[in-house]
């Protein structure tokens, strides 16, 4: 059995790399360097939620399940079906129902999924048309 204190430290890592996502796919559009990452990280993400969402719902995400499994170890019960139910609940301590959480979840990505793709193939639509004229 892994020790306290290990766990504690998979949980706060777990919590920084989820909020790190969350924050990229929402806002990775924004930068244009880093505009064919943040494609391809949501793509990755939305392939996940189809994979391991167990035919339950588009929007389930594997990191949930580990940090879930991580708190449970630490004595956690009552945890919220979704990340996002968590980290409304922790930040404002008011909880948000399922139904609202995977809405906000969805259509937050899909957004990104959208503004990203515009965004690059833009790119390559004026990189094509600037090699024509030359």
């Amino acid at each position: 059995m892994a020790s306290m204190s290990f766990l504690y430290i998979l949980d706060i890592l777990l919590d920084l790399t989820h909020i790190f996502l969350v924050l990229f796919i929402l806002s990775g559009w924004l930068f244009p360097r880093f505009r064919e990452v943040h494609l391809a990280v949501i793509l990755l993400t939305g392939f996940s939620w189809l994979v391991f969402s167990g035919g339950d719902t588009f929007g389930h995400c594997i990191l949930t399940d580990w940090h879930w499994e991580v708190l449970r170890k630490l004595g956690e019960t009552n945890l919220p079906e979704t990340y996002t139910q968590y980290l409304f609940e922790r930040v404002t301590g008011m909880p948000v129902q399922r139904a609202t959480a995977l809405t906000i979840t969805r259509s937050s990505w899909l957004f990104s999924l959208i503004f990203s793709s515009a965004l690059v193939l833009r790119k390559y639509v004026c990189a094509r048309r600037l090699r024509v004229t030359d």
